[in-house]
């Protein structure tokens, strides 16, 4: 095919560095992936350049090339479209309705390009996930060596080589750095990079790595490892390495909408020997751009033509005491209350700050400026107030009684720069990403997963869910329900799992292992938890263990509670000493109980997976359990459910049917319900066909004699409740008497298959007059009461 513009659009491509390999192509129909190419002749990198290239026949006859095209980077993807020739005089001008077509096109080719880098970002990051899972926390690195820092939170490869995390502001890995030996070479002999990010196709923008506890009053940013390393050492503050300048905006901006409240100062690389200083113009903007400041290292010596530039090159210079005083100098000119005084210095040996879940000292509050930094008023609840550094909401009570003195709580109160918060401002959001939310009620992950052994753990789950004739889809699901929040936390699963069966199976065993991954957001709680009226244990949770909570049907409330708990986007908390308020819903319900009905289902239930379990397993299995959670199980286990692959799992997919949901179904139907079931399935001696509504019910009472129903439904609830059934109906027809072809009646009539609402007069007829007589022959088949006759 001949297109007119052939030339024009690879020109176009060749301008914006995509070097395409000719011929071009045109792209498919939906899914086809866009054609990709590598990027200004580089071939050592992936193909970054795409494009999505369509023919378009114009009125005249011409034929055109439209589309877009782009580049796929660690900042984002870019998308452009391809300009067309200008008009030419003489020819016809593009009409609206080909200009929307193109307009479309384009919109969907954009569309699909930013889907095809999401995948295959997402391809990269479990990548990253499963290879950071292989690599181990002690090791040697001659890059650490050199620059004269610890391993904070690093990890190191099987090959020696240094691994960083790159990580959003929930946590999730998305690529890794990776730091080698400057002699390092590929199998073949190639000299390989120093640094490196991997895999191919990660999405830098915004992934950084934290080192040092959570963030509460203030961070640094800083590019690279070795310069966070130094400021950690020399401060003790928290500081995040963004990596490279053009990602330190990104990454506080991200920071900015994870930890609300923040102060950022961006510790810069003070490039002077590059036109524009790109470190300190890169640091200025980020600053500017949360609210912060900028700071960068003065030398006392002269570096006139060195390459001697950031915070790491002044502590191997001047040492780490001239890196604390230089941003101790910074923040007082600031005027912020000095977190670096007060901050113990990381060591130089490090292991990344404070241990995840390690719970700071609390200690009596000295001043106001420490109240104005850690606490926020909550504006519409009566005397309560938010501690940005417990992450809970308190009586104002509490925080009155921590201060030395009445005149450090008197002077907050009557100051003009305490912190005012709207309840609205206040939630719990561990993903980090409503922006609502400026206080969190999230602290941080709580434990640090570790490689090890959790191998009798998992085999006790399989076990709990051997007795299913399907045991090997089952246990999937249930590690796939409980993996998939660990990897995206604050996930709210749309299901619960219910576990039953006899005592001792080592049920509480098991899911008290995965609370315990889960701190201080994962609580049991029992029946008379559920049905109190303060209900605070429902705050800050991501994951509750309700043990023996029975919810039949007589327990309304503690049903409609539970339900709301399982699928309601939010939760209304009420604790005793403040006022109720409302808060995001991110907790997953697993119930255990050695009753044979925990909990009534209905028949068409999305809620549950419900599992028996077998009998107890010998005793020494259980202490092999025992001894591994002593080794190290749990975390173990963390690390295992963080790497495990779910595939096409989501937090909506449907429960299974085992054969526990189904027997559990069948206990919680009413009366009217199983005799509808039986005479659905023709265990009863009646035809299924079209009956009048009194016969109908006087089989449904024949019925209950027969099973022993001591208080059968009234008529019209049992007529209601028939009607309901899926497929049938009820409506009011006219027929013949007693099979005469003259006379006729108005009867309230009960069709278990609604195409039979369509009958003729006769055939209706035929069918009452079976049923009313197939009833009466039913009851003569054995003797009844007065009462039931």
């Amino acid at each position: 095919m001949n297109w007119s513009n052939y030339d024009h659009v690879l020109d176009q491509l060749r301008a914006a560095g995509l070097q395409p390999e000719l011929p071009l192509e045109l792209v498919g129909p939906a899914p086809a992936k866009p054609p990709r190419c590598y990027v200004d002749d580089d071939r050592t990198r992936e193909k970054r350049g795409w494009y999505a290239l369509h023919e378009w026949l114009r009125s005249d006859g011409e034929v055109l090339l439209v589309g877009r095209y782009g580049i796929w980077s660690g900042a984002g993807t870019t998308s452009d479209k391809i300009d067309l020739p200008k008009a030419v005089p003489g020819k016809p001008k593009m009409t609206p309705a080909e200009r929307d077509a193109i307009k479309q096109r384009l919109a969907e080719d954009d569309k699909r390009a930013r889907a095809h880098r999401a995948a295959v970002a997402d391809r990269a990051a479990a990548r990253a996930t499963h290879v950071w899972g292989m690599c181990v926390a002690d090791g040697d690195s001659a890059y650490l060596r050199r620059k004269g820092v610890g391993g904070h939170g690093v990890r190191y490869s099987p090959s020696g080589a240094l691994v960083i995390p790159m990580l959003d502001a929930g946590g999730r890995i998305h690529g890794l750095q990776v730091v080698r030996p400057k002699s390092a070479v590929a199998p073949g002999g190639a000299k390989l990079p120093e640094k490196q990010y991997w895999p191919k196709g990660m999405v830098k923008a915004g992934k950084f790595f934290l080192l040092g506890p959570m963030p509460t009053s203030v961070v640094l940013v800083a590019e690279g490892y070795a310069t966070a390393a130094s400021l950690f050492e020399a401060t003790g503050l928290p500081v995040a390495v963004a990596f490279d300048a053009g990602n330190l905006k990104p990454v506080a901006e991200a920071l900015r909408a994870r930890y609300k409240g923040l102060r950022f100062l961006v510790c810069a690389d003070d490039d002077y020997l590059t036109d524009g200083n790109p470190g300190v113009s890169a640091a200025a903007t980020a600053a500017l751009a949360v609210s912060g400041a900028w700071v960068k290292p003065e030398f006392a010596a002269d570096r006139a033509g060195k390459k001697i530039t950031d915070y790491n090159d002044l502590h191997a210079a001047e040492g780490l005491h001239a890196v604390r005083v230089q941003l101790e100098a910074k923040v007082r000119q600031l005027g912020w209350n000095d977190p670096v005084a007060q901050a113990q210095p990381g060591r130089a040996t490090g292991g990344g700050g404070a241990a995840p879940g390690a719970q700071t000292e609390l200690l009596p509050i000295e001043s106001t400026e420490e109240l104005q930094e850690r606490y926020a008023l909550v504006y519409e609840l009566p005397e309560t107030v938010f501690d940005a550094q417990e992450h809970k909401l308190v009586p104002l009570a509490s925080l009155r009684n921590a201060c030395v003195g009445r005149h450090v709580h008197r002077d907050w109160m009557e100051s003009r720069s305490k912190r005012l918060v709207r309840v609205s401002e206040v939630g719990f959001d561990p993903a980090g990403e409503d922006p609502a939310v400026k206080c969190n009620l999230w602290g941080g992950w709580p434990t640090q997963p570790k490689s090890g052994d959790c191998d009798t753990l998992l085999e006790l789950l399989y076990y709990l869910c051997s007795f299913e004739k399907t045991a090997d889809e089952i246990y999937r699901w249930v590690l796939c329900w409980l993996a998939y929040p660990i990897q995206h936390p604050g996930a709210k699963m749309r299901t619960a799992l219910v576990l039953h069966g006899p005592q001792g199976t080592g049920k509480n065993m098991f899911f008290e292992a995965i609370m315990a991954i889960y701190g201080e957001y994962g609580r049991i709680v029992d029946q008379s938890a559920v049905e109190d009226k303060f209900n605070d244990w429902a705050s800050r949770k991501l994951f509750l263990i309700a043990d023996e909570v029975v919810a039949r049907m007589e327990l309304f409330h503690v049903k409609n509670k539970l339900k709301s708990l399982i699928t309601g986007e939010w939760v209304r908390i009420n604790p005793k000493n403040i006022g109720a308020y409302d808060e995001k819903n991110h907790v997953n319900l697993v119930f255990l109980s050695n009753e044979t009905q925990p909990l009534a289902l209905e028949r068409d239930d999305r809620r549950y997976t419900v599992i028996w379990t077998p009998p107890k397993m010998p005793p020494n299995f259980y202490e092999a359990v025992r001894v591994e959670l002593q080794g190290g199980g749990v975390a173990a286990l963390h690390q295992y459910l963080l790497n495990y692959d779910l595939g096409d799992f989501k937090p909506w997919t449907a429960p299974p049917m085992t054969g526990a949901k189904a027997d559990l179904i069948e206990l919680g139907m009413d009366s009217t319900e199983r005799f509808w079931q039986d005479w659905s399935q023709r265990a009863v001696p009646l035809p299924l066909c079209a009956a009048r509504s009194e016969d109908l019910y006087d089989a449904y009472r024949q019925w209950c004699s027969r099973q022993g129903v001591a208080k059968p439904a009234q008529m019209s609830t049992f007529l209601g409740n028939c009607s309901k059934r899926p497929g049938a109906s009820k409506a009011r027809k006219r027929h013949y008497v007693d099979g005469s072809d003259v006379a006729d009646a108005q009867s309230m009539c009960v069709f278990p298959d609604e195409s039979e609402t369509a009958v003729d007069k006769r055939t209706l007829s035929d069918s009452l007059d079976n049923f009313a007589a197939s009833v009466k022959k039913w009851r003569a088949s054995r003797q009844f009461t007065p009462e039931m006759a």
